[in-house]
């Protein structure tokens, strides 16, 4: 009996068969990676062409923008060529893809902290802000673009897909965040949405950085294994280059999975006052006490951040006057940090502004104001 799906496919193209792309010959993709791996004009040219790019629309808080910057940027090029070398053990190819990676970082590193210097940038936005905190999601998002890149790169038919590889990795975006962040001073301010946090501590240059390398490990052990796995290299040779880059994913993780951990106790809290902005509020225990009241209370702005297991709450409410006392407010500290126990955080400091507002009623039989009849 002839399979449904086989025939349905004939039916539409005559003949079907899973078409199974030829590898790129080891030799002529060695010539391709070996030409990608020389600090070239061209490169140098689009790499801060990129640079400027993203440095201004992370400044002007532009995500198309800094879209734009990252399909224009080359700096993935060299390192795919990097992974090449370490899989093939060619150590000329291995120490001139490092040197032209180390001086791409640099290049785009200098020429954000020049813009950012020139603009006088006191304060920073979500775009900049987004790229501060890695975790291992980002990490997954390295290593699946790197798959991605590194197969395309096996594939001639495939070419046309490096752009979107070039999107998801994002390399230049985190390191035009740590050149505006080494400009900055040791306290910026923070832009979320209508609202602003002062006094934030100025981790945007290590924070972006790590994503970096993040990006960079990722995509260099995710790459050697694709081009192991299709056999470019013997693990007999490169088995050295593999464990010394897996010892740095692994070195790389801790951080990052801590930052998983702020990350996800973020979200929780983020979802928490996100029910009470859209109304929901009978479902927290803070208003189950004295809904009458809560229920004449505005959350106007939140903003979360988690930092080494530390939470940090900036909220502004706004309710009538004299109707959020100093024993309410102290309630709803005490409520927050034992929130905060049960998600298993340090200690939470909370900060609350109250916005009051009076009604004011006028009698419309009253007497007019003095020249009106």
């Amino acid at each position: 009996m002839a399979n449904p799906l086989l025939s349905f496919f004939d039916g539409l193209s005559g003949h079907w068969a899973l078409n199974l792309e030829s590898c790129v010959p080891r030799v002529e993709l060695y010539e391709k990676r070996n030409a990608s791996s020389r600090p070239s004009l061209g490169f140098f040219v689009l790499l801060i062409s990129a640079s400027v790019i993203a440095t201004l629309g992370l400044i002007s808080n532009s995500t198309a923008v800094v879209i734009g910057a990252m399909i224009v940027a080359p700096l993935m090029d060299p390192i795919l060529s990097l992974a090449f070398g370490l899989v093939v053990s060619d150590g000329l190819l291995i120490r001139r893809s490092s040197v032209t990676v180390l001086l791409g970082t640099a290049a785009v590193i200098a020429t954000s902290a020049l813009i950012s210097l020139i603009l006088g940038i006191n304060h920073v936005e979500s775009e900049i802000t987004a790229r501060t905190s890695p975790n291992l999601i980002d990490l997954g998002i390295a290593v699946a673009a790197a798959i991605a890149g590194s197969f395309t790169m096996t594939r001639e038919r495939l070419s046309n897909s490096i752009a979107g590889v070039a999107i998801a990795v994002a390399l230049v975006p985190p390191l035009c965040v740590c050149g505006i962040g080494l400009t900055l001073g040791s306290e910026v301010v923070a832009v979320f949405g209508r609202g602003t946090v002062a006094g934030l501590t100025n981790q945007i240059a290590e924070g972006s950085f790590l994503l970096f390398l993040a990006n960079l490990i990722g995509i260099t052990v995710a790459s050697l294994v694709v081009f192991l796995v299709q056999q470019y290299g013997s693990l007999t040779r490169c088995w050295r280059n593999l464990l010394i880059w897996l010892g740095l994913l692994g070195l790389l993780c801790i951080p990052l999975s801590s930052a998983l951990h702020d990350f996800s106790v973020r979200q929780q809290m983020d979802a928490v006052f996100g029910r009470f902005k859209s109304g929901q509020r009978k479902q927290l225990d803070v208003v189950k006490k004295d809904p009458v009241l809560w229920s004449k209370v505005r959350m106007m702005y939140s903003n979360v951040r988690v930092q080494d297991n530390i939470a940090v709450l900036d909220l502004v409410l706004n309710a009538p006057e004299d109707l959020l006392t100093q024993s309410v407010l102290d309630d709803v500290y005490r409520r927050m940090a034992e929130k905060a126990v049960t998600l298993g955080l340090e200690d939470i400091d909370v900060r609350i502004s109250v916005i009051p507002n009076r009604v004011y009623r006028f009698d419309p039989d009253g007497p007019l104001p003095k020249g009106k009849t």
